[in-house]
């Protein structure tokens, strides 16, 4: 394949990258109940802004997941570009759509104690949209992994299977959310309710480290749906204790003379939830590129 062709079709993923990156504001505004110019810069809302960040970031990963593969071997036709450039921009707006979706999830299921909405909206919760925020980021490292790749079988089945993986991710993210609270001593939902950041902080990057170790049996070279599962199911479980272990070491090496359960519950040390945070996404991520 041509040089100058090569060129001219990542540039064309470039415009592509930005009508997905404004359909999925304007998606945004029409399922959100407030006003979201409004509340980026005439209230300057850190929380939205947080939410917001995440919903982005996951919109960006879903892309790539979309796009990302080998390179023709061959010249393409006109036809050819344009018809690829069609099914990437349709499997990135489908996932948009899941994404969107699992805002829900973590609404009803995840901070379930209380709403969301008011929590980001009325009180300006930097802690609930942290949380949104990793979650968003879970979420779409899992959809991202799903709509990758080229999918054997009838045309619909890449859909019906995204869909099937983004539900699993969703379940894994709701059981990583209450493992969490059980090997937490304080309240995560009554900590972020009384604008605890660290505490959502370390929950929020707890979730993306979780999703990066699922992404991996999604990106695995595995033969069939139900081979997938086990691995995704198997990639789980090593996430749940991989955090539970990271806590121990955290307290131990990382923070001597005191523990993450102190610092954040007592005294809402960010600092401590960065370091439980980063350290459980960069373990997540030695775990994906290595193991």
């Amino acid at each position: 394949m041509e040089t100058l062709q090569l060129v001219g079709i990542g540039l064309a993923y470039v415009l592509l990258g930005l009508i997905v990156l404004l359909l999925a504001k304007l998606l945004w505004d029409a399922v959100t109940p407030f006003q979201l110019t409004s509340e980026l810069t005439e209230k300057d809302n850190p929380a939205v802004g947080l939410s917001l960040v995440g919903y982005f970031l996951g919109v960006i990963i879903i892309f790539l997941g979309a796009v990302i593969g080998p390179a023709p071997e061959e010249m393409l036709t006109t036809s050819e570009i344009f018809t690829m450039l069609a099914v990437d921009f349709g499997y990135a707006v489908f996932g948009i759509g899941l994404l969107i979706a699992g805002r829900w999830t973590v609404d009803k299921f995840v901070l379930h104690q209380f709403s969301t909405v008011k929590e980001i909206i009325e009180d300006r919760n930097v802690g609930t949209g942290a949380v949104e925020c990793g979650c968003s980021v879970a979420t779409a490292l899992v959809v991202a992994g799903a709509v990758s790749g080229e999918s054997s079988g009838a045309w619909w089945m890449g859909p019906v299977l995204t869909v099937a993986y983004f539900l699993v991710g969703q379940v894994t993210l709701i059981l990583f959310s209450r493992f969490y609270q059980w090997i937490t001593k304080y309240d995560i939902h009554a900590e972020i309710e009384h604008d605890n950041v660290a505490a959502g902080t370390a929950l929020g990057l707890s979730v993306v480290a979780m999703g990066i170790i699922v992404l991996k049996a999604l990106t695995s070279d595995l033969e069939g749906w139900g081979e997938t599962l086990v691995w995704f199911l198997l990639d789980a479980g090593i996430g749940f204790l991989l955090v539970m272990g990271l806590r121990k070491i955290t307290d131990g090496l990382f923070l001597p003379g005191t523990t993450l359960q102190h610092e954040i519950a007592k005294d809402q040390n960010l600092n401590a939830a960065w370091i439980e945070g980063v350290l459980a996404v960069g373990i997540a991520a030695i775990i994906f590129f290595v193991v």
